[in-house]
């Protein structure tokens, strides 16, 4: 069943997850200001789970508006607002996080998907890290769908990096973006393999990234950890 607009947000968050939105009205503008390059999207093949670094997520997003995919965003004020962003932009959110409702949230993504959703996407060091490593629970999603995971990254020539947790990149105005995608990786492993598949994930998520800085920066804009 389709969700209403605010159907998942409480009463007290109404007001952030209408900033979220006017926030999603934003970036839709500023996608207006930049050149996408997608690099690799012929290689999805829906159902799957795509992960996300959270300081990647802003220039990913511009290759996905209107995807109609589901994501996750926590049970928090901020939460409320990245949920009308989300949702604005023509995407669907559960409300969950590591620390409070994620189990639920989780149920409720598969759901989706085995609904008819093409994909469940995940900031998957979100949503206070720790930063860039990939949380078990994008591994245990896939692997209930049986699914595949791949990875979503980006660069830009003009990035600004904010001094938050994740380092978050901004593309600047009038700047080229290069969205790129990896995978697959296989969710069919042991439950004893899942943090392992993980670690591979948040390696190869990583590696990619640092080679588009390098490409459109002449430098990788995250230290290596």
């Amino acid at each position: 069943m389709a969700r209403r607009p605010c159907q998942n947000v409480a009463v007290n968050e109404r007001s952030w997850y209408l900033t979220g939105r006017a926030a999603g009205l934003v970036l839709r503008l500023w996608r207006r200001t930049v050149r996408v390059e997608a690099r690799n999207r012929e290689i999805l093949k829906p159902p799957f789970v795509l992960a996300v670094w959270h300081g990647r997520l802003v220039g990913s997003l511009l290759d996905n508006f209107d995807c109609g995919c589901v994501t996750m965003t926590s049970r928090s004020k901020d939460g409320a607002l990245a949920a009308g962003a989300a949702e604005g932009l023509g995407l669907k959110a559960t409300r969950g996080s590591g620390s409070r409702g994620g189990r639920e949230a989780l149920d409720e993504m598969e759901e989706m998907v085995r609904a008819g959703c093409p994909f469940a996407a995940l900031t998957v060091d979100g949503p206070r890290g720790p930063w860039r490593r990939v949380k078990a629970g994008t591994v245990v999603l896939a692997r209930r769908l049986g699914v595949p995971i791949f990875g979503i990254t980006y660069s830009t020539t003009r990035p600004r990096v904010l001094r938050s947790w994740d380092r978050m990149v901004l593309p600047m105005p009038f700047s080229k973006v290069v969205v790129a995608y990896a995978g697959p990786w296989s969710s069919d492993v042991p439950v004893d393999s899942i943090g392992a598949v993980a670690e591979q994930v948040g390696r190869e998520l990583d590696s990619l990234t640092a080679e588009l800085d390098r490409e459109l920066t002449g430098a990788e804009l995250w230290p290596p950890l």
